[in-house]
């Protein structure tokens, strides 16, 4: 298997499991936040459902620099916007690496705001930090969902809401 082929599985595969995380997602509660230093919750879904963009980002551009091109989220108001927008994020990524020579993969890349850097990595590091953001992220939706009162969806295995998982 080649590395976009691995990549393009782990995206696939992350895709499903995001797709219950979406469907959970309580859009009348969107200004919900845990804690004043936490994202509130529809920051944070957004965010979980545009971080499968990374791939194609990783993939054609060689930096993103947060000051030359702040983040405008986009405005999600019902579960079809979301899923529609969702869907259109993936289909993205997995063109992108489809499209992508597995000797992009280890072209450098860099995360900075201005002149301060964040990250340099390879271009397939890149896609992987996004995988994990998606997984630790739709974490962070789980605990939200818990204390809102809300079923958390099976990621890996059950959870004490889906036990026949």
């Amino acid at each position: 298997m080649t590395r976009k082929e691995q990549l393009q599985a782990q995206l696939a595969a992350e895709a499903e499991t995001t797709r219950k995380f979406i469907q959970a997602f309580p859009f009348d509660k969107k200004d919900y936040q845990v804690h004043e230093k936490s994202m509130k919750i529809g920051d944070l879904f957004l965010h979980v459902i545009d971080l499968s963009l990374w791939a194609e980002m990783a993939v054609t551009t060689d930096e993103l620099d947060f000051e030359a091109a702040p983040y405008e989220p986009k405005e999600l108001n019902s579960m079809e916007e979301a899923m529609s927008y969702f869907d259109e994020c993936v289909a993205k990524g997995m063109k992108a690496l489809e499209n992508t020579n597995d000797s992009v993969f280890d072209e450098e890349w860099t995360l900075k705001s201005g002149s301060k850097v964040h990250m340099v990595c390879t271009k397939e590091e890149v896609v992987r930090v996004a995988h994990n953001q998606t997984v630790h992220h739709r974490a962070q939706l789980g605990v939200n969902y818990r204390l809102l009162g809300i079923p958390v969806p099976p990621s890996y295995g059950p959870t004490a809401d889906y036990t026949d998982f």
